[in-house]
């Protein structure tokens, strides 16, 4: 099956730096099995748990910490045609508009720096959370919720329905690849169900892997892409793994991020 390049943009694949891969060899090795199942270009998010910084000089401390474990893992990929070209970004925890005025206005938190930010609101629902999305377009970020179906919405929330409301107030809504198969059963109860309905209801518009290395399996995007083209959503599939994560990607790197032309042949991806 003929398939467009996939964009990823929400991974943890910094060494080191949070409860993702440990070491370089170990994102080498995901990035390699990530670019054989067909994506060209990532941008990686560790952890920036807003609430547990107090401080702009412990935020600082942390975005330096990301940024010179990247830097190892930039240097070791450079020059490697069977990895994925790699960006660095941030998933951001902040469950309130205090939190996310925090880094709104910094250059150095977002994709790359760029437009978009991945922000979490932690997997309880404390409320809508709705003042987050509005501080953030308020401050001329875009907003890219992460992984909506995994949430626990407060009992009398309709899921979908708060979904519809972070959309209509600017926010793009990102699920995991997953969730589609299932993989989520045991810790997010519903997730494979709700993601499924979010197909349904048209509410999906980026999926990304969520990988935290090479000991965790069940984030492929050639699964998911395999998984909504059985189901007659080809047009979708494109759309949410290749087109609208690639068209963010090009806008927080401004077209210095580059996937690669095409996917590497069977069998041609080398060890780390």
């Amino acid at each position: 099956m003929d398939r467009p390049l996939f964009t990823d943009l929400h991974s943890h694949l910094v060494p080191g730096v949070d409860d993702g891969s440990a070491t370089v060899e170990e994102s080498l090795a995901s990035l390699a099995a990530l670019r054989a199942e067909g994506i060209g270009a990532l941008i990686t998010t560790p952890h920036l748990l807003l609430p547990r910084l107090a401080t702009e000089a412990d935020l600082d401390r942390e975005l330096a910490v990301h940024r010179a474990a990247f830097d190892e893992l930039a240097e070791a990929v450079r020059g490697r045609d069977d990895l994925p070209a790699i960006g660095l970004g941030q998933e951001i925890w902040a469950p309130d508009g205090y939190q996310i005025r925090r880094v709104v206005g910094r250059p150095d938190v977002g994709y790359d720096g760029g437009h978009y930010l991945l922000v979490e609101f932690g997997f309880d629902l404390q409320g809508t959370h709705e003042d987050v999305v509005q501080e953030a377009v308020a401050g001329g970020r875009g907003i890219v919720v992460a992984h909506v179906e995994r949430y626990r919405y407060l009992p009398g929330v309709e899921p979908l329905e708060q979904m519809r409301r972070w959309r209509e107030l600017g926010a793009l809504l990102q699920v995991n690849a997953g969730s589609f198969n299932g993989y989520y059963d045991r810790s997010n109860p519903g997730a494979e169900r709700l993601a499924w309905a979010m197909v349904e209801e048209r509410l999906v518009d980026i999926v990304s892997t969520d990988h935290h290395g090479s000991r965790r399996a069940g984030v492929s995007l050639l699964e998911a892409f395999e998984a909504l083209a059985a189901r007659g959503e080809r047009e979708l599939a494109e759309r949410v793994l290749a087109g609208a994560p690639g068209q963010v990607a090009r806008v927080a790197l401004n077209g210095t991020l580059k996937p690669v032309s095409s996917p590497p042949a069977a069998g041609s991806s080398r060890s780390p």
